[in-house]
C-alpha cells in the first residue's frame, strides 16, 4: 500500500523563525520526492498517463486556439511597434533580433505559465484543500497534477513560440520568400545551444512550480481554505520570481 503524504511529512506546529525553517525543508524535501517519483519508471503506469492527459486537456488543450490567437495578435503588434520605432532610428537591422530575445525568450514562457497557473491551479488547490484529500493522498495522486500542468506549460510556450517565430516573420518581410535565409540565420544566432537550452530548461521549471503548487495544500492541515489559496498562489509566485532571477543570472554570467 502507498504511504499517505501526511504520515511522510507530517504537520509542523513550531511557530517563529525555527518553524518557518522547519516548514521550507519540508516543502523541499516534497519537492525532491515528487521529482524523483516523477524520474521514478515505478509510477510510470497507465493510470497515471491517463489522469496525466486529463489535467492536460482541461490545463491547455480547451483553449489552445484562443491562446494562440491572442498571441498571434500580441506578437504582430508587438513586432510592429519595434520595427517602426528601431526604423525611426536607424536601427531597422535590430528590430527582428529585439522581438526575438524579448518577447520570445523572455514574456511568451512567462506569459504561458501564468495563463496555466490562472487556470488550472485554483480548480486543482480546491481539490487538494479538502481534508478528507489531504489526510488519504498520496503520491499516485498528485503526480498527475505535476505531470499535465508542466507539460501544459511546455506546450503552450513552445507552440506560442514557433507561431511567434513566423509571425514576426510576416509583419516585417510579407510573403516573400527572399528573406527566409537571412531569417533563419538570425534565428540560429539567436536561439543557440547554450540559449536553447537555458530557455528549454527555464520553460521545465516554471513548469514544475506550477503543476507543484495546487499539491503542497496536501501539506497543510491547520489553514483555512481562503488562507490556503492565497498562501499557495504566493508561494508559487515567489517560486517563479526566483526561477526568472536564476536564470537571467545564468544568461548574464
Amino acid at each position: 500500500m502507498a504511504e499517505l503524504l501526511s504520515q511522510t511529512f507530517p504537520a509542523i506546529r513550531q511557530r517563529g523563525p525555527w518553524g518557518l525553517w522547519l516548514r521550507s525543508k519540508r516543502l523541499l524535501l516534497f519537492s525532491a520526492q515528487i521529482a524523483l517519483a516523477l524520474l521514478s519508471p515505478r509510477f510510470h503506469q497507465a493510470p497515471l498517463y491517463q489522469r496525466t492527459a486529463q489535467v492536460l486537456c482541461s490545463s491547455a488543450w480547451q483553449t489552445l486556439t484562443s491562446y494562440l490567437l491572442a498571441c498571434t495578435l500580441i506578437s504582430a503588434v508587438l513586432t510592429r511597434l519595434v520595427t517602426v520605432s528601431a526604423a525611426s532610428y536607424g536601427l531597422s537591422h535590430l528590430a527582428l533580433e529585439g522581438v526575438l530575445r524579448v518577447f520570445v525568450i523572455e514574456i511568451l514562457p512567462l506569459a504561458a505559465t501564468l495563463f496555466v497557473a490562472t487556470r488550472a491551479v485554483p480548480p486543482a488547490l480546491r481539490h487538494f484543500a479538502q481534508a478528507s484529500v489531504r489526510r488519504q493522498a498520496t503520491l499516485a495522486d498528485v503526480l498527475p497534477c505535476v505531470l499535465g500542468n508542466a507539460t501544459a506549460v511546455l506546450v503552450l510556450a513552445v507552440f506560442a513560440g514557433i507561431l511567434s517565430l513566423v509571425v514576426a516573420y510576416l509583419v516585417v518581410h510579407g510573403l516573400s520568400p527572399w528573406a527566409l535565409p537571412a531569417y533563419g540565420r538570425l534565428i540560429g544566432q539567436v536561439f543557440d545551444p547554450v540559449l536553447s537550452l537555458v530557455l528549454l530548461s527555464k520553460i521545465v521549471w516554471f513548469g514544475f512550480a506550477v503543476g507543484l503548487a495546487p499539491t503542497t495544500a496536501v501539506l497543510e492541515t491547520q489553514q483555512t481554505p481562503a488562507s490556503l489559496e492565497m498562501r499557495i498562489m504566493v508561494r508559487l509566485l515567489f517560486a517563479l520570481l526566483l526561477v526568472e532571477v536564476f536564470f537571467l543570472a545564468l544568461r548574464l554570467f
